[in-house]
């Protein structure tokens, strides 16, 4: 098993044990553990073999067993164990609203529930309302979600598409009669949601190499003779499109898609003849290049030379990172010094505020404490600068949680919701607007707050909100979370139009999470944006400058 598969093992794992035993503390090892294998650059079996698995952070005795046998075996008796406890559909569940691992185990020790089926049955005859947790209210809010938890099945984040997509390159990068492979689709074009993974394959022996893709795929049915499909994981469908090494570039080009793009492409005289690379084709029909996250449509076949699109290494820091003094799962040492490591020239420290009690949201006090313990860590990060800042909640009036005093002692301030998130588009609007009145804020979080496959935005008047942050000067934060992705890249383009500016955040909560900045990349590249479009790929010295004047700023400006 590769460590992907060993990671989404231990996942797994985590997942079955807070849902048997509600202990979260206890899933949070297997989760850690999970991380730390995807972080590896080495090979799990060499880390066993040299004794080093054990000394990664994360890795404990039981999961380093686990591992141990993942990687001998191929599978985990703890794991089949745990399967065998619960029917096989009851993890569907959690693609419904509201429905966490708790509530779903009360589902299955109650009443039996082990798929949207039995849920959908159980709702309609009003057998939820009764458990502890539920009441009437929520047995009709998940009734009315089981049909659209049905309609996300078969739909995966991007992160998995790439992941899946990157583990099958590799399977075939040991075939010998592969040139080459690349993935296409969704997946290449960085759709924030994807159905399938698209990969295509030069070849001049075909017929071998897709005998040989029984190996690491399953359920492999021939469609027509220059394409296959088959399945990952037993989930994911995955097309491979099979081409001559010298028609590699017109394949690719024609199966990244979209089939709006490929139209325009051909309607401007470009041509899907022969070709090794995309960028033969786009020169012989006299066309700057287009990346592919750009391909939605054929706006950007009409721009004279090729955009340079920013890239993760033009970020020079970050905001938006939680500590353990919040809901973060490591230290304040922890996550600047894996801000360091990384070679950040910046780092912005965010807990919670008050009113986000359920995430350990800071009181006065608790924030002194933490900035204490920042001030204690900074020197052992030099010349990284630490900039002090928190996420404080915008309260159902508009009003930003903290009082002025406090807000005003903060280097940065990034405003976000979290609550009420059923008012009505008008009112939704005016809480924002309001809080962007407030002198003290830089940033807007997760501008709709939705979370991709589990929780629709709220609505909102997007015009109003991106002509009062402009007027304001205040940011609105790309979070890179790969569930939020929040905004939404389809209307990057407006809010810059009207003199909005953007940073690429991870809302970090571990020091993995960092690696959101890739996928935070991602939606600004489709999005269009180049690198000074960006606030955080400008120097430390620039950032600092402008958050210091900021916050001289007076109201109202």
């Amino acid at each position: 098993m590769n460590k992907f598969d060993i990671a989404r093992a231990l996942d797994e794992i985590s997942t079955y044990i807070e849902l048997r035993e509600n202990n979260r503390f206890r899933a949070l090892a297997f989760e850690r553990a999970a991380q730390s294998i995807r972080a590896i650059d080495a090979e799990p079996a060499d880390l066993i073999a040299s004794g080093e698995l054990i000394k990664l952070a994360g890795i404990g005795k039981g999961t380093a067993a686990v591992i141990d046998e993942l990687v001998r075996t191929g599978q985990s008796k703890y794991l089949e164990d745990l399967r065998k406890l619960y029917p096989p559909g009851i993890l569907e569940l959690l693609r419904v609203p509201k429905l966490g691992l708790k509530k779903i185990g009360i589902l299955h020790q109650k009443l039996g529930i082990g798929s949207l089926d039995d849920l959908e049955e159980a709702a309609r005859a009003g057998r939820l309302a009764s458990l502890p947790g539920f009441g009437t209210k929520t047995e009709q809010f998940i009734l009315g979600s089981v049909e659209k938890a049905r309609r996300r099945e078969s739909h995966f984040l991007l992160p998995i598409g790439v992941e899946v997509g990157e583990q099958i390159r590799g399977h075939l990068s040991a075939i010998e009669e592969i040139d080459d492979a690349e993935v296409s689709g969704s997946v290449r074009r960085r759709l924030e949601v994807i159905r399938n993974v698209n990969i295509v394959i030069a070849t001049r022996a075909q017929e071998r190499v897709v005998e040989a893709l029984a190996g690491f795929v399953e359920r492999i049915e021939r469609i027509d003779d220059d394409t296959v499909k088959a399945f990952a994981r037993n989930e994911i469908a995955v097309w491979f499109h099979f081409t001559k090494p010298e028609a590699f570039g017109a394949t690719l080009l024609a199966t990244t898609g979209t089939p709006e793009f490929v139209a325009a492409f051909l309607a401007r005289g470009g041509k899907l003849r022969r070709a090794r690379t995309e960028k033969e084709l786009f020169d012989k029909a006299g066309l700057a290049y287009v990346d592919p996250e750009r391909r939605e449509n054929g706006d950007d076949l009409k721009h004279r030379r090729h955009r340079r699109l920013i890239e993760v290494s033009d970020l020079r820091g970050t905001f938006h990172v939680h500590t353990t003094f919040s809901d973060g799962r490591n230290t304040v040492h922890e996550m600047l010094s894996a801000a360091h490591e990384r070679g950040f020239e910046y780092v912005g420290i965010s807990d919670h505020s008050p009113a986000a009690f359920y995430a350990g949201g800071l009181s006065v006090e608790k924030l002194r404490q933490q900035q204490k313990e920042i001030a204690a860590n900074e020197r052992g990060v030099a010349p990284m600068r630490v900039f002090r800042g928190t996420e404080a909640d915008i309260l159902p009036d508009g009003t930003i949680d903290y009082d002025a005093t406090t807000l005003e002692k903060f280097d940065f301030v990034i405003a976000s919701i979290h609550s009420r998130f059923q008012m009505t588009k008008d009112e939704m609007t005016e809480r924002m607007l309001r809080a962007l009145d407030n002198p003290c804020v830089t940033f807007l979080g997760h501008l709709t707050g939705r979370k991709l496959l589990s929780r629709d935005g709220y609505t909102i008047d997007y015009e109003r909100i991106f002509e009062k942050a402009a007027a304001r000067g205040v940011m609105i934060e790309i979070n890179g979370n790969p569930t939020r992705l929040d905004i939404d890249w389809r209307h990057v383009r407006r809010a810059l139009d009207l003199g909005v500016g953007f940073a690429i955040n991870p809302d970090a909560h571990s020091v993995h999470e960092y690696a959101a900045l890739i996928s935070g990349t991602w939606v600004a590249r489709k999005a269009g944006l180049s690198a000074k479009e960006i606030f955080n790929t400008k120097p430390v010295e620039e950032v600092s400058e402008y958050l210091r004047k900021r916050r001289k700023r007076p109201a109202g400006h």
